[in-house]
């Protein structure tokens, strides 16, 4: 008897901290502000509250536009220089066809 009560006591204890670690407080940054205001008017925030939430959604999102623009100056710079590359190699490839013609037309 003792045993089976001990069991459940400490499945009792575990299972309720298990849900302290379950509480909406640690679902995300956002769920800080919605938390306080819960109750009948369910999970309302204050309007300093939402300006700043988007200003910071504003921030994040110039943050991610920024790392796309280096991302895409990054390619096109390897490209050009690629470009640049290719071009060297056709004039020389072109210069080696125009010796080897006048090679031609002098019987060498």
């Amino acid at each position: 008897m003792k045993k089976t009560s001990l069991t459940t006591l400490a499945i009792i204890v575990i299972t309720a901290g298990l849900m302290q670690g379950c509480t909406p407080k640690t679902a995300g940054m956002d769920s800080a502000y919605l938390n306080k205001n819960r109750g009948a008017e369910g999970a309302q925030i204050t309007t300093a509250e939402a300006r700043q939430y988007r200003r910071q959604q504003a921030l994040t999102a110039d943050e991610i536009r920024l790392e796309n623009m280096k991302r895409h100056q990054t390619t096109d710079s390897i490209q050009e220089s690629a470009g640049a590359a290719r071009s060297v190699s056709n004039a020389a490839q072109s210069a080696v066809g125009a010796i080897n013609s006048v090679k031609g037309l002098l019987g060498w």
